[in-house]
């Protein structure tokens, strides 16, 4: 977690300050970064874009049988019975 933040903040502040203020050694920061994604923050990282996509999908789905449902309902005129005119 310190690393992604140091990663995230190195174009603000230098790596040196960073890992200092930190306590990461530089020489582990860089290793941390040559290093890439373990197998299990691969596979939580495809399993997260699946679920985005799946979930993306079903809220368009949704949203539009909504509006499809409001939009009819609305477009239709309004009926006056004969014993309110």
């Amino acid at each position: 977690m310190r690393v992604a933040f140091i990663a995230a903040k190195k174009a603000e502040h230098t790596v040196t300050i960073l890992c200092r203020c930190l306590r990461v050694t530089r020489s582990g920061f860089y290793a941390w970064l040559r290093r890439g994604l373990s197998a299990r923050a691969q596979r939580d990282l495809l399993l997260r874009t699946k679920l985005r996509a799946f979930h993306a999908a079903r809220v368009r789905s949704t949203v539009g049988r909504a509006c499809g449902r409001t939009c009819a309902r609305t477009a239709r005129p309004s009926v006056k019975s004969a014993s309110s005119a």
